[in-house]
C-alpha cells in the first residue's frame, strides 16, 4: 500500500514532487484530479475547476451553487437533517472532498496533494504523510522558472514583491482553511511523518528521499 499526502506552502514545487512521485511509483495523482471529481459529483463542468485550490473561496461559491440546484441523484452525499441552509451547502462539498481522498486511499497507491488530504486520513495506517517548505527567496525562483504555474490573473512578469506576496496570500488561506475545517495548525511539524526543505534539497532529491520513506506495496 503506497498512501502519500502531500502538504505544501505555495511555490514549493508539491505538484512537480507529486507528479514524479505518482509516475515513479505507479500510483494515482490527486490534485487537479480530485478536483475534476469534486466538480463531476457536484454537477458543476470540469473546466470550472480548473483553478480550484484551497485559495479560491469564488469556485466554492460556484460548486454552491450548482449544489443547490442539483438534483438527487447529482447531490450524492447525505448529510443529518439538522444541517440545512449554507452551512449544509459547505458541509456536502468537504464531505465530496473527503469521500474521494478516501476512496482514492483505499485503493492503496495514491499520492493526494493538498485539500486537507494528510488530516482527512489522519490515523490511517499504511500513510506517508508529507510536509514541503521553502523560503520566500527560493519559492520565487521556483515561480519565476514555472510562470505556466502563476494564477490567470497574475501577470507572468510580476517582479519579486508580488510574488512573494502571492506566496503569503495563498498560504494563509491554506492555513486558514485547515485551522476552520480540522482545527490545526498546518506548520505544526508534529502533525507530518516527514518534513522536507525542497528549496534546499531541490526537488529530484524531495522525491528520492520521500519515495524511499514511502509505504511498501
Amino acid at each position: 500500500m503506497t498512501v502519500i499526502t502531500l502538504s505544501r506552502q505555495y511555490g514549493s514545487g508539491g505538484g512537480a514532487i507529486g507528479r514524479a512521485l505518482a509516475q515513479r511509483l505507479g500510483a494515482e495523482y490527486l490534485d487537479r484530479e480530485l478536483v475534476a471529481q469534486v466538480a463531476a459529483r457536484s454537477g458543476i463542468p470540469e473546466a470550472e475547476a480548473a483553478g480550484y485550490d484551497e485559495r479560491l473561496p469564488g469556485l466554492w461559491r460556484r460548486l454552491a451553487a450548482a449544489l443547490t440546484s442539483a438534483t438527487p441523484e447529482e447531490a450524492t452525499v447525505a448529510l443529518p437533517v439538522e444541517v440545512s441552509g449554507e452551512a449544509a451547502i459547505e458541509e456536502r462539498l468537504f464531505a465530496i472532498t473527503r469521500s474521494v481522498i478516501e476512496e482514492a486511499a483505499a485503493s492503496g497507491n495514491a499520492v493526494i496533494a493538498g485539500r486537507g488530504g494528510g488530516f482527512i486520513l489522519a490515523g490511517r495506517p499504511g500513510v506517508l504523510r508529507v510536509q514541503l517548505h521553502a523560503s520566500l527567496d527560493a519559492r520565487v525562483s521556483y515561480l519565476r522558472a514555472r510562470v505556466e504555474e502563476l494564477p490567470p490573473d497574475v501577470r507572468p512578469d510580476a517582479d519579486d514583491a508580488a510574488l512573494k506576496a502571492l506566496c503569503t496570500s495563498v498560504d494563509r488561506a491554506r492555513a486558514g482553511y485547515l485551522r476552520s475545517r480540522f482545527g490545526v495548525d498546518w506548520m505544526d511539524l508534529r502533525h507530518y511523518d516527514l518534513s522536507l526543505d525542497a528549496g534546499r534539497l531541490g526537488l529530484a532529491r524531495c522525491t528520492d528521499l520521500i519515495a524511499l520513506a514511502a509505504p511498501s506495496p
